[in-house]
């Protein structure tokens, strides 16, 4: 069996709003920010460094961290996008630490480009209407990192 990616996801708060961004390369696919940890890079290094290469956000303010680890396998079809573009499936899915950040700058600040473009677009969402959209294989990560960070109704 393949290990899982190690990983984290930035929640990004405004008020009672959270950031999402539509993914690239699915349309209508909206999710938080996520990525890899690099090395011996602490969860809180990776969460600043991938918000800043996917959004050009960097004015932000540290609130909390899951203290569980969340796991979801790639779905086939994942899988298959995986293999088409690296010719080889390393991991069987992801490992994450969600990370919980005040946003403390302008939505001006948002930069889609500032990196590898990885969005199409963003928009502040509550927590509801972003467990109602995420795609089913995220959705009990999302939901249990929503419950243990106290951010559910």
């Amino acid at each position: 069996m393949l290990p899982y990616r190690k990983c984290v996801a930035i929640i990004l708060k405004k008020g009672n709003l959270i950031f999402v961004a539509e993914r690239l390369d699915t349309k209508n696919a909206w999710q938080l920010p996520q990525g890899g940890v690099d090395g011996d890079e602490s969860y809180l290094e990776a969460a600043r460094r991938e918000l800043l290469e996917e959004t050009g956000i960097s004015s932000i303010e540290f609130l909390d961290k899951t203290r569980k680890l969340y796991k979801y396998d790639f779905p086939q079809y994942s899988q298959d996008q995986i293999m088409k573009k690296y010719g080889a499936l390393k991991y069987q899915g992801q490992e994450l630490c969600f990370t919980l950040f005040e946003f403390a700058g302008n939505d001006s600040e948002v930069n889609l480009n500032y990196n590898t473009q990885e969005f199409r677009r963003w928009k502040w969402e509550s927590v509801e209407k972003i467990l109602d959209s995420i795609v089913d294989f995220k959705y009990k990560c999302y939901r249990a990192a929503f419950s243990e960070l106290n951010l559910l109704r």
